[in-house]
């Protein structure tokens, strides 16, 4: 049984007992344990006199209420528009393996993308400052807070602060936009003060003596990389007793050959290794459905390719980047014979394939690396790492580089992946403080982006849900219709279906990803 669901049935058996305790306990409900439905909420009155304190400047808390309503409109386009891109792109991610379930739970530790102590650490300050805020913004105008706390169910669902529900009732529409914008937008703005300490301290605080060096950031299983042994993080230098100083000079090395084997040479933490290894186009992946899908076989080397009326191959792929620009210059229904080599058995094949169409072009359907390597430099990794539009020219490519940073965690950077700290020395702290500092501001940094644009989402319970109701509700008025009964009954049915749609193609796209 995969580990994760083995420890959710284990916390799953202690769950269910106690909360049939809590539920009938009055001792517990003395403590501050009640139940909400399926949930515990532990109550307590922590930071309500904090909150007492802030609310006082009042003139401050409607300027921010101002500028959190129009933070969240913006987060709010920005998380629909992420939700009907990953809808229309569901046939594609079908095609491959999720991520796991474990993915899907925000528990660090349990995630594997979330360390155990500073994921914990970023999570407990995103959800604390969150919860003050609605807390702070419900007392600057003028509504109690009866408790603050924490849910629970089965794990950890976060904190929250309870106002009185009748005094929200009451008052203003725009003192309950307030009030539900107030976290959304406070998880924002923290998330971009330390997005800028992070990146003054990552651009003007690390050298290294490897430069554009062609560096290996991931590496396939069961493809030749993987079995020459070459580690993660290791730095090539040279090739076939050849100095490599950048991507491009080694892709055009190899570009000359194909499935040729080289000794490459590489820095791994400074020392100094030489392996053999068989580079070439390999198939990482086919695409279900393309082309391709039932020919040519993942694992396999791409040989070259030609016309139907040739007997041998006319275009070589040394590299992924022939087989890319190759197919740039090709047509939705041509017909090619593709020359592939099992990388165990070295069999050759040939495979007759119609291309199908992607963008104008001819469409294969094949994901391809250089010999199962995925690779980087430390210069890049660093732009990557403090630039959300980092080689993103058009309006489209940073509206797309903003998406792609928040999703850089699934692949290891934090703010770079951890086996290159390496790489780097630190030139305002010391490499054993830097890096762990850096770590910590990164998650912090990433929940609370998270936390802000997951809580945007408009459908109920989510706070962009209220924020939308309340929206809708202004428009409606806006328009005319000046009973505030008719007019909560069609806002009611509008908030329905849009909280049902989203929440089922959130569910849906999550589902894919993990599953």
């Amino acid at each position: 049984m995969n580990t994760t669901y083995l420890i959710l049935l284990v916390l799953l058996i202690i769950y269910i007992p106690t909360f049939i305790y809590v539920k009938k306990s009055e001792k517990a409900k003395a403590l501050g344990f009640v139940t909400s439905g399926p949930m515990i909420m532990i109550k307590t009155k922590m930071g309500v006199k904090l909150m007492d304190r802030l609310c006082v400047y009042k003139r401050f808390w409607r300027f921010m209420g101002v500028l959190s309503r129009f933070i969240t409109l913006f987060l709010m386009v920005f998380i629909v528009s992420i939700v009907v891109i990953d809808l229309i792109a569901i046939p594609g991610m079908t095609s491959t393996g999720g991520l796991g379930i474990e993915y899907a739970l925000a528990i660090p530790g349990l995630n594997p993308m979330l360390p155990l102590v500073y994921g914990w650490v970023a999570l407990i300050i995103a959800m604390v400052v969150h919860e003050f805020a609605h807390g702070v913004q419900t007392r600057a105008n003028d509504m109690q807070v009866e408790s603050t706390g924490i849910l629970h169910c089965v794990v950890p669902l976060g904190a929250f602060v309870e106002p009185n529900e009748e005094q929200v009732q009451k008052c203003s529409r725009q003192a309950r936009m307030d009030l539900y914008a107030a976290g959304i937008t406070t998880n924002f703005i923290l998330a971009m003060i330390v997005f800028i300490i992070m990146c003054a301290g990552m651009t003007g605080g690390l050298t290294t003596q490897y430069g554009d060096n062609p560096s290996i950031y991931a590496v396939s299983g069961s493809s030749p990389g993987f079995d020459s042994g070459i580690p993660t993080s290791a730095i090539i230098t040279d090739i076939d007793g050849n100095a490599v100083t950048s991507v491009a000079q080694l892709y055009e090395f190899i570009d000359d050959n194909y499935c040729k084997d080289y000794e490459i040479s590489y820095v791994y933490w400074d020392m100094n290794f030489t392996k053999t290894v068989t580079m070439g186009t390999y198939v990482e992946g086919v695409v279900k459905g393309s082309p391709s899908d039932g020919l040519i076989q993942k694992g396999t080397f791409l040989l070259g390719i030609s016309d139907t009326d040739s007997e041998t191959i006319t275009t070589y792929f040394g590299t992924p980047t022939s087989f890319t620009s190759f197919m740039k210059t090709t047509h939705p229904g041509d017909m090619y014979k593709f020359y592939t080599m099992d990388y165990k058995t070295g069999d050759e094949e040939i495979l007759l394939i119609t291309l199908g169409e992607r963008n104008g072009y001819g469409y294969a359907g094949i994901s391809t690396s250089l010999s199962g390597f995925s690779f980087i430099t430390p210069n890049n990794a660093v732009n990557v790492a403090v630039d959300p539009f980092y080689n993103c020219n058009t309006i489209q490519e940073k509206a797309m580089g903003m998406l792609s940073y928040v999703g850089h965690a699934f692949n290891g950077f934090s703010p770079v992946p951890e086996a290159t700290h390496w790489w780097y020395h630190s030139t305002i702290l010391p490499d054993e403080i830097f890096w762990p500092f850096m770590t910590l501001l990164y998650w912090i940094f990433w929940l609370n982006i998270v936390l802000a644009i997951t809580n945007a989402i408009p459908a109920v319970p989510f706070d962009g849900g209220f924020l939308f109701s309340g929206g809708i509700d202004y428009i409606l008025e806006k328009l005319g219709m000046k009973n505030q009964e008719k007019r909560d009954k069609i806002n009611d049915n509008i908030v329905k279906v849009v909280s049902a749609f989203m929440i089922f193609a959130l569910a849906l796209v999550i589902i894919i990803m993990v599953i």
